[in-house]
């Protein structure tokens, strides 16, 4: 798809296909990153806004950007022809876009998100917010994956193990440090640069950042590493 018009247009077409009313993309991975791999740059696919923080909202009438003044010179001139409106976070009279999400659209509406860009307690909140309003929410839909024909890949570069005069202490004395702090038999680490100090690995799979996709289940007496081989 060439321009950010043709891409608003297959999403809302998905969007009417799987009766979506509203749907919200984020700028995060399903690590919560803020900085994250082109694989999940689905927002500034979708708008053309290249700033790291910024969430988008599209109905079948409206588009909108919300993103902080870090970034609204950028984003305006971005955003020109591409049919997403800025909006302009921490100005008066300017909605948070759950707020906006809450007055637009009528009750018994639909909003869609990707669920695996979300934590649990984010799914949970926004499900009690728009609850208020009669809106419900669907986390089971990649809809801009659905359009995104030329997604690049998921990240897999290599990753190597940081040398102990670098990394301090070992992993094995690192991860019992945590077992000492744990009051569950399993810790699910999901944060890159958690998972890259605790192992001792670095890798490349985000540019400018030395971290490896993966996740890492530690357990009172072993540890699994999920990551691709």
């Amino acid at each position: 798809m060439k321009n950010s018009q043709d891409r608003l247009a297959a999403l809302r077409e998905q969007m009417k296909k799987k009766q979506i009313d509203a749907f919200i993309v984020p700028s995060y991975d399903p690590h919560q990153s803020e900085y994250v791999a082109d694989h999940w740059q689905a927002r500034r696919w979708l708008t053309g806004f290249d700033g790291s923080a910024g969430v988008a909202v599209v109905t079948q009438q409206e588009a909108h950007l919300w993103t902080d003044s870090r970034y609204f010179i950028q984003a305006e001139e971005q955003l020109k022809g591409s049919g997403f409106e800025l909006m302009r976070l921490k100005v008066p009279h300017t909605p948070e876009y759950v707020g906006w999400l809450k007055t637009n659209l009528p009750e018994g509406a639909t909003v869609g998100i990707d669920g695996q860009l979300y934590a649990v307690g984010q799914v949970r909140r926004l499900k009690k917010q728009l609850a208020q309003k009669g809106l419900s929410v669907r986390y089971d839909e990649d809809l801009v994956g659905e359009v995104w024909s030329s997604r690049p890949p998921l990240p897999a570069d290599s990753v190597f193990e940081l040398a102990m005069e670098y990394a301090g202490q070992s992993r094995r004395d690192k991860m019992t440090a945590v077992r000492a702090e744990m009051d569950s038999r399993f810790l699910l680490v999901t944060a890159l640069d958690e998972i890259a100090w605790l192992l001792n690995i670095r890798g490349k799979d985000v540019p400018c950042n030395p971290v490896a996709i993966s996740y890492l289940l530690l357990g009172m007496e072993e540890a699994v590493w999920f990551i691709d081989p």
